[in-house]
Order: structure tokens, then sequence, then C-alpha cells
């Protein structure tokens, strides 16, 4: 049933200041929310640990400086020494622990790339969510503004009825509380999309809502939504992303072996003694010095051993992630495909319901113009057309949701 076809969720752009689509509502959210600037600056310092790790293959140099002052010793050329010295330094092998540290950074990199990537896609289905419920409150809101008038207007009729002795005052009490009702599912509706416009704004980055004019979903563009494969679904950037943080921590556990292994550190060093105080056949010979340096750590307290057992238990851990979020995605392809399938089938079934309504409210109100049915009668018709506007504009909004939803298991909106 997936690959019928069905209206896709799509608008037009509109280039207008005080006009938002949900095309536009969702590249306003790609560019201002807040939470998805955070996951860039993750990515960014992502790549800045490679850069961090890719020090270890490059020389270091120091330079240092110092100088003592004997104020008290008894001879006055001996009272002020100084030195200085410039060292290169450079690691010749150390085990393979920086090549493996780069490659776990870089592996790390990538996984928060696609974290990114899945956050970005995640912002795209909550923002066409929060727009989509937008709508649906505001079509509530409008189902209430006319089944309150609708009532109001009864109420005035049947008091003017009432006072020619036309009806009974029960008849008239009945109306006056079912107006009244339908006066606090109002109030109550109003408040629900004042909320709903605060969900969508911040979901935007904060911006001011209230001047903005928020289009209707554009129903008229349909296409085969014949792309939405299973196998697809183990391309999903959540998973990948495990794949590559179990290959980041797989290289930090070969980073550590290789502490096991000696390293070895060649330096070339220049040394500079004395002070312009000092006479010159007492200054020590400045110095030139090349050295190899071997060092081997045989033992130090097992913190190898524990740090290769920690991050092999992660690896673990990530493991078992991995294959919970593989059937996560996957029931969640069946959620959204089953709230695909109801949502067609209810607005099918929603549609004719209103139709239906319509009719029935126009002949009872008919009749009750007449005096041929009781006041009752036609504030039944009245619940029954409001009840049947709410579901048809569920059913309506549901089916957006249902393809925004399928889009974001496949990951479709941003391809």
């Amino acid at each position: 049933m997936i690959k019928r076809s069905i209206v896709l969720l799509s608008t037009l752009f509109i280039v207008n200041a005080n006009a938002l689509d949900i095309n536009s509502a969702v590249n306003l959210a790609l560019k201002n929310n807040n939470e998805l600037k955070q996951k860039y600056y993750e990515y960014d310092e992502a790549k800045e640990n490679i850069e961090l790790n890719k020090s270890g293959f490059k020389p270091k140099l120091d330079l240092s400086y110092a100088y003592t002052d004997r104020s008290k010793a008894r001879d006055e050329s001996l009272k002020r020494d100084s030195s200085a010295s410039a060292v290169l330094s450079y690691n010749l092998f150390n085990g393979f622990s920086d090549y493996n540290l780069v490659k776990s950074a870089k592996y790390s990199a990538k996984a928060s790339n696609l974290t990114l990537f899945a956050f970005k896609e995640d912002i795209v289905y909550n923002t066409k969510t929060a727009y989509i419920e937008f709508l649906n409150k505001r079509k509530n809101k409008d189902t209430y503004e006319v089944a309150y008038k609708l009532f109001k207007k009864q109420y005035e009729d049947s008091k003017n009825r009432f006072e020619q002795g036309l009806i009974a005052k029960n008849d008239l009490l009945d109306i006056q509380v079912k107006m009244l009702d339908a006066k606090q599912n109002l109030t109550r509706a109003i408040s629900d999309l004042k909320i709903a416009r605060y969900e969508l704004s911040n979901i935007l980055g904060g911006i001011d809502l209230q001047k903005q004019t928020i289009e209707e979903l554009d129903d008229n563009i349909a296409i085969e939504k014949n792309s939405y494969k299973v196998e697809f679904l183990d391309n999903r950037s959540e998973i990948k992303a495990l794949k590559m943080s179990i290959k980041s921590i797989d290289s930090k556990v070969d980073s550590t072996k290789g502490d096991f292994l000696p390293s070895i550190d060649a330096s070339l060093s220049y040394n500079k003694y004395g002070d312009d105080s000092m006479p010159k056949d007492l200054e020590p010979d400045d110095q030139k010095v090349a050295q190899v340096q071997l060092k081997w750590n045989l033992y130090d307290g097992g913190i190898k051993y524990s740090t290769i057992d920690i991050n092999r238990l992660k690896m673990r851990q990530l493991k078992e992630q991995l294959q919970k979020t593989k059937l996560d995605i996957k029931l969640q392809y069946q959620k959204a495909k089953s709230d695909l399938e109801v949502a067609l089938l209810n607005y099918d079934s929603a549609k004719l319901a209103l139709v239906q309504a319509k009719e029935n409210y126009k002949i009872v109100n008919d009749k009750y113009s007449e005096g041929i049915v009781k006041p009752t009668d036609l504030t039944d018709a009245n619940y029954l057309l409001t009840n049947a506007k709410q579901k048809f504009f569920q059913a309506y909004y549901d089916k957006f949701l249902a393809v925004a939803k399928l889009d974001r298991v496949f990951e479709q909106s941003l391809k």
C-alpha cells in the first residue's frame, strides 16, 4: 500500500517576507535552530581533534632561558649568571600509537558528521510536525468558532421562540448549556493554537510568527512514493555513525597496545651559558648536543591493560546499541507504514462523513426553521457536524504527518 500514489507533503516556495510555507519553515529551521548549531560545533570539534592528534608527527621546538642572581656571593663576578637553550626534538617511533590516534580521530569525525546529518533529518521532521500541528490546531479553532456561532444563533432564535411560548424552557436551557460548552471548547482551542505557534517558533530559532501568514499545505502535488525499500534502512546515518564509533574505539585499543613497545626520540639542542658581567675565561663553552633516547616502560601498575579492557567494553556497548538501533529503525518503518495506511483509509471515510454531516445539518436546520423538529435535533446536528469536521481535518493532516515520518525513516528529506 506504500507504493500507491499518495499526496506528497510539499508546497511551492512563496517569496513573501510575511508568508511562511512548510518548505521555507524547514529552511529556516536548518539555518536558525539552536540545537542544530550546537551539533555543527560538535562536528567542528571532532575535526579539530584530528589536527590535534596529527601534532604527534611533527617536531617540537623548545626555547628556555635561566637567570640566577646571587646577591650574597663574595665574588662580584659570580653574582649573576644565565643560560639559554634551544631544543629541537622529534619522535622516531612510539609503537604506532600516534598513527592509531589519528585514525581514531578520523573515525570519530566521520561518526560526528553522520550524527549531524541524522540530527538535520530530525530537525526537518520535527519542523514539519510542528508546522502541520499548528495548521491542525488552527483548523480546530476555526471549527469550534463556527460551532459556537451556530449555537449562539440558535440560542438567540430559541430565546425568542420561548418568549412566544413556542418551546419549553428546558429546551432553551439545553441549548444554552451546549452553547456555553462550545464557548469553552473555543477558548481551549485558542490556547492550544497559541502554544502550537510558540512550539513552531522555537524550532525555527525563536522567530516571531505573530505577523507571519502560515500557509496551508498544497494538496495537489501527487507522486509515486516507490523509494521506500526496506533494504535502504541499513544505510541510516545512525547505523553508520555507530559503526564509525566502533572503529574509532578499536583504533584507540591499537594505540594503547603501542604503549607496550619502546619509544625512540631524537633531539638536537644548543646551549649557551654566561652573562656579560662574567669574565669570558670563566664562562662554560657553548654546547651543541645531538641525542637519541630510547624509552621502554616495563610496568605502569596495569594502566595499559585496564585502558584496553575499558575500551573493549565500550566497543561491546556500542555493538549492542547498534543491534538495538537496527531493530528500532525497522520498528519505526512498520509504525510509519501502518500510520500511512490508516491515514489514507481514515481520510476517505472522514471526507464522506463530513459531506453527510453537512447535508444532515442543512436538512435539520431547514426543518427547524419550519418548526418540524425539536431544538435538540438541531443541537445534535451541530455536534455531529463539528465532530465530523474535526475528524476530517485530523485525517487530512495525518496523511502529511505519515509521509513526513516515512521520509524521516528513509532519510529522504535531505537527499
